[in-house]
């Protein structure tokens, strides 16, 4: 599995830290996973999901609906 840190997130996305966080906070973004005592990171595969729908021309709430998903299946494989 692939995981992304903060750091890239703002590389990738070109977005800054606050920005999203804020995102996390509308559910447009999934929250980032414990992965270690002081680190946190995204799953890769759920990021490429948000954009796979974003390109498919998903909206807000929809982008809401998916990523309330992808988190719920966090909890079933865990």
């Amino acid at each position: 599995m692939v995981w992304l840190r903060l750091s890239d997130l703002i590389q990738q996305r070109r977005r800054g830290r606050s920005s999203l966080y804020r995102d996390v906070a509308q559910g447009l973004l999934p929250p980032p996973v414990r992965v270690a005592a002081n680190t946190s990171a995204w799953p890769a595969h759920e990021l490429g999901e948000i954009d796979k729908a974003r390109l498919a021309g998903a909206d807000d709430e929809a982008i809401r609906a998916l990523v309330a998903n992808l988190v719920a299946a966090r909890k079933v494989a865990a």
